[in-house]
């Protein structure tokens, strides 16, 4: 079985010559080199030098046996002439985060690469925000054997506002494991807000297994205070257990993200302490966390 691994990047700024297509899910090879030989002989009339490898961008999950429309792409350095009726258009993409992997061999089997790419997206807790692009490497264009075939698949990500755990034991277990691992790092618990319960009791409504608990570290609530003491609207820290289908999560807001609400640079470094004891304490809960995909 394949092992995929995967990154974050960001993408540099490019131009981009883009042509919507329909291909078939059935026939998609043959439809990945008739939408390369379209976009190269647009190119070549207008008169564009390729930059990089051809590209798709699946706007929607695809089908089975149907037609769908996809955007081929071919990053290109100029744009001398490009008239109306070759049904193309240029657009500029800005810098994007993107997290990317690569699959070797034919597209008959890619669905286990994206499935490892959305996976690692959800342990890492960044947030998909675009649809995904295949950037054909190595294409069927150049090699008749699937083997040789070399894909990247792009899937735009949005970073993670939280520093998160999956872990592969039961809520009350993760719960407990949590509140022992924020005393170790010298953080006071405050309160805790059991949601399930009151959401059941005032609301009517029923949710999974959630629980918010409100830690502090005094020394760095001090040093925050003393800094500027609007910084007790980011207080207390708010940590999350809450059940998913296969695991518990734990996630802690980023104190370092709220400490950008207020523009004052002392709590710069307080923000950053704070986040580093909070990184450590959920690390230190990896050894009951759920192996990635």
């Amino acid at each position: 079985m394949m092992q995929y691994r995967v990154g974050l990047c960001e993408t540099p700024p490019q131009t981009v010559l883009r042509i919507p297509l329909e291909i078939r899910p059935d026939r998609l090879a043959e439809g990945v080199i008739g939408g390369m030989q379209r976009i190269a002989e647009v190119a070549q009339r207008a008169g564009l030098v390729a930059s990089g490898a051809p590209t798709i961008t699946f706007h929607r999950e695809l089908p089975t046996a149907e037609t769908i429309t996809v955007d081929f792409g071919l990053p290109i350095e100029a744009a001398p002439s490009l008239g109306p009726s070759s049904g193309a258009e240029l657009v500029v993409q800005e810098p994007a985060l993107v997290a990317r992997t690569c699959h070797r061999g034919g597209y008959g089997t890619m669905d286990a690469a994206y499935r490892a790419l959305r996976e690692w997206v959800r342990q890492v807790g960044c947030r998909p925000i675009g649809p995904p692009t295949e950037a054909y490497l190595i294409g069927p264009d150049e090699v008749s054997d699937p083997r040789q075939l070399i894909t990247e698949i792009r899937l735009p990500v949005a970073p993670a506002p939280a520093i998160s755990v999956h872990l592969d034991t039961t809520f009350a277990a993760a719960a407990e494991a949590t509140r022992e691992v924020l005393r170790q790092q010298g953080f006071t618990i405050l309160a805790e807000l059991d949601m399930q319960s009151i959401l059941r009791e005032k609301a009517g409504e029923h949710i999974e297994d959630y629980l918010i608990i409100e830690a502090c570290h005094p020394r760095l609530a001090a040093a925050a205070l003393t800094a500027d003491r609007q910084a007790g609207l980011l207080l207390p820290c708010p940590i999350v257990v809450r059940a998913e289908e296969t695991d518990v999560l734990i996630e802690a807001a980023d104190p370092e993200l709220q400490a950008r609400l207020i523009a004052e640079p002392e709590l710069v470094p307080v923000a950053a302490e704070a986040r580093r004891l909070l990184a450590a304490a959920l690390e230190s809960l990896r050894p009951h966390a759920t192996a990635a995909g």
